[in-house]
């Protein structure tokens, strides 16, 4: 099964999909079978399927990609700094196929968790 659809299944059927997708993001990044890139990337497409808002799972995969790389010793700099250059490659990837809107709901996810980030990691 590839990312994009083990994050659908996780998400489809819950009420707290936030909660479930920002666990479910820092599992795959712990167990570093899934380049952040990618879970980016499926998180988008999913949002361009109707699944999931794009704004929110992309905010959700940055503060579960983060919070499993602090977990792994990275000091919440060094977390967010990598985490926002694979996002940026994925954003990147959305611009070459002319999906502007879908973008900027992506860059506004990061926005967001960079917000959310800002507080202490629970």
């Amino acid at each position: 099964m590839g990312i994009k659809e083990m994050l659908k299944g996780v998400v489809e059927g819950t009420a707290e999909v936030t909660e479930a997708l920002v666990g479910a993001v820092a599992g795959v990044v712990k167990e570093g079978t899934e380049d952040v890139t990618d879970i980016f990337g499926a998180v988008i497409e999913l949002g361009k399927d109707g699944v999931v808002d794009v704004t929110e799972g992309v905010k959700d995969v940055y503060v579960g990609a983060v919070k499993a790389l602090t977990e792994a010793g990275k000091t919440t700099e060094e977390a967010i700094e990598e985490v926002s250059s694979k996002a940026a490659g994925a954003i990147g990837k959305i611009s070459e196929d002319s999906m502007e809107t879908v973008g900027s709901a992506a860059k506004k996810g990061i926005e967001e968790a960079k917000g959310v980030l800002k507080k202490p990691l629970q």
